[in-house]
């Protein structure tokens, strides 16, 4: 089996139920696989298998609170961590004054 197709296969198996991957793999045997099928059941296997994720997604866009806090927490982690980076440049040049 090409790579290419093994790469389908194993796709295939990770979002779509056993019984779809058992038919494909049939067809695939006896030499009357229909690519295009596959393709097709595998792009519904993964809008599938993804739903969850672009649900979860959805709802952290849509909570202005939770994202605000986010950037907040980043914001403070990042100044916190670019003053260590600053006083050592600041060292390494020489520029200490206080």
């Amino acid at each position: 089996m090409p790579a290419s197709v093994a790469n389908l296969f194993l796709l295939l198996k990770l979002v779509c139920p056993q019984d779809v991957v058992d038919k494909f793999q049939s067809d695939y045997q006896a030499g009357s696989i229909r690519y295009g099928d596959m393709k097709k059941e595998l792009a519904e296997g993964m809008v599938g298998f993804i739903a969850p994720i672009r649900e979860k997604a959805e709802h952290i866009r849509n909570d202005g609170p939770y994202l605000r806090q986010v950037m907040e927490q980043g914001a403070t982690k990042a100044r916190a961590s670019a003053a260590v980076t600053v006083q050592l440049a600041k060292d390494a040049i020489g520029l200490n004054y206080f």
